[in-house]
């Protein structure tokens, strides 16, 4: 019972995770009315979060500080860079070209990148489930696109390359993040990589 109440917790935190992070690019989009730029709003962003990531990392140490070694703090650095700043960086930028919905459809790719990446680098096996999903996953966007293509929406080919940009870093990030978790633990490493993007 007291298992069952924790994976409903863990998938309505999930639920919630998703919906606010689909939120973000319609809040971008209001907020581009107000003739910010992407820098600008980009700024502001990392801005208002960087004082929580602050005291969330002064409260919280490494998992495993003795298997951390001095390199792992530069791939810190290249990961707070990459898969926070850049992703982000190029989703804003993206979002002044396609619509809100596009943008969610084509950055949800991310999870196809990543199984592609693992494999390309870390030799793992994809599934036939996985390689379904991969080609269900491209069709729908391809359609989707099209659609917007056909409207004859201006510049929508240079919003969509950038939004794939950003999933493309973000996956990238995710796959590359995966072997310093373990040693800083899922808290402090995000804590750390937010305050380096920010910075």
């Amino acid at each position: 019972m007291k298992y069952s109440k924790i994976i409903s917790s863990g998938v309505l935190l999930a639920i919630i995770g998703v919906v606010l992070f689909s939120a973000k690019a319609v809040i971008v989009k209001m907020a581009y009315r107000y003739d910010i730029s992407s820098e600008h709003l980009l700024l502001f962003r990392m801005a208002f979060s960087l004082p929580f990531y602050l005291v969330i990392a002064s409260f919280n140490r490494p998992t495993k500080p003795k298997e951390i070694k001095k390199v792992d703090y530069l791939w810190i650095l290249f990961f707070g860079f990459v898969g926070y700043y850049l992703a982000s960086y190029f989703d804003f930028i993206g979002l002044q070209y396609i619509k809100a919905g596009l943008e969610r459809i084509i950055l949800f790719i991310y999870p196809t990148l990543v199984i592609i990446i693992s494999r390309i680098f870390l030799k793992k096996t994809i599934t036939k489930k996985q390689l379904l999903a991969i080609f269900i996953t491209y069709i729908g966007v391809v359609i989707t696109f099209w659609g917007e293509l056909q409207l004859g929406a201006p510049n929508i080919v240079v919003g969509s390359v950038l939004i794939f940009l950003s999933a493309l870093t973000y996956a990238t990030y995710l796959v590359g993040s995966g072997w310093l978790i373990p040693k800083l633990g899922v808290i402090t490493f995000t804590s750390y990589a937010m305050i380096i993007s920010s910075l």
